[in-house]
């Protein structure tokens, strides 16, 4: 019975440690202000067509968005009425909103306000056309999500110099919601190599023979095409990236291995995003990656940027 004692006051010990502890602050400004920042880009590209794709009479019109909604996918931007003249007028007026909050949220003024707002509008857009959402909209929304539970404007911002005496000293903040999207991407990078082990293109290392040839996803940089024709380089490419995604994650958690699995993973998404046309997917999973950064990094980093910019 003490040994079960004992393990088990280790473990609320352990648990207590890992998600109650305080950590710096400026990781989870990091956070947010690369969230914000991808955020002003991915709406900069809805707003063109922000008619077409959410207007009540646009490819996606409102009578069809009632019949295909379900319960619980709500959007705020179903209380503009299809039949009001004004309804573009209005659509245009929830979009400059919704790029006040995350300007907002970028400077870290009443940060917890605006990153529930902005989650909010993000998937107020996300509900009201499901046709042209995919995966990276996926990530914006949990990274959005968790951001709320993170104080994030603690460093880094405009509510730290309004309302922060001792600006000085560097605050420490609940690791608890910083900790919850570690899991997450933890739980994204390995859910994509355990789908990939039921494919047999995976197991047999053909994979990235057939990626390769994807002329409208792969292609967007030059890739020499020898890597994808030659079998032997095929197959050991394709084992590489489904090792990668299934041993990385768990490799984060240790303090000898850390800095080396965080570098390959960021290798990883900066060569996808140099050979593939995913838009902002990969560096929006950057951002959710950088919260294993810690404060020994954010260190060595400023370090290395001062003796850059200052010279020997």
């Amino acid at each position: 019975m003490s040994t079960i004692a004992e393990s088990w006051g280790r473990f609320a010990a352990g648990w207590q440690s890992f998600f109650h502890a305080r950590i710096d602050a400026r990781r989870t400004a990091i956070v947010r202000i690369g969230f914000a920042a991808l955020m002003l880009m991915y709406l900069a590209v809805l707003f063109p067509d922000l008619d077409t794709w959410f207007g009540p009479h646009g490819l996606y019109p409102a009578e069809i968005d009632e019949q295909r909604k379900l319960p619980q996918q709500w959007s705020l931007l179903r209380w503009i009425n299809p039949e009001d003249r004004d309804a573009s007028f209005w659509l245009r007026s929830f979009f400059w909103a919704n790029i006040a909050c995350v300007l907002m949220l970028l400077v870290g003024f009443a940060t917890r306000l605006n990153a529930v707002a902005v989650f909010v509008l993000l998937v107020s857009w996300q509900n009201r056309n499901q046709v042209i959402t995919e995966g990276e909209d996926v990530v914006f929304r949990l990274v959005g999500f968790y951001l709320i539970w993170m104080e994030s404007g603690q460093a880094w911002s405009l509510d730290r110099l309004l309302w922060h005496r001792n600006r000085d000293c560097c605050p420490l903040v609940p690791a608890w919601g910083l900790r919850l999207l570690q899991l997450q991407m933890m739980v994204i990078f390995m859910a994509a190599g355990l789908f990939k082990l039921g494919g047999m293109a995976w197991l047999n290392g053909t994979a990235l023979s057939y990626v390769g040839r994807l002329d409208d996803t792969f292609g967007r940089f030059p890739v020499p095409h020898f890597l994808f024709e030659i079998p032997l380089i095929a197959r050991l490419m394709t084992w590489t990236v489904l090792a990668a995604e299934l041993l990385l994650p768990g490799l984060l958690w240790f303090k000898d291995t850390r800095r080396w699995a965080l570098g390959a993973i960021v290798l990883f998404h900066l060569a996808n995003e140099y050979a593939m046309f995913l838009f902002l997917f990969h560096w929006i999973m950057l951002v959710g990656w950088s919260t294993f950064l810690t404060s020994d990094d954010l260190q060595a980093i400023s370090n290395l940027f001062r003796r850059r910019t200052n010279g020997p």
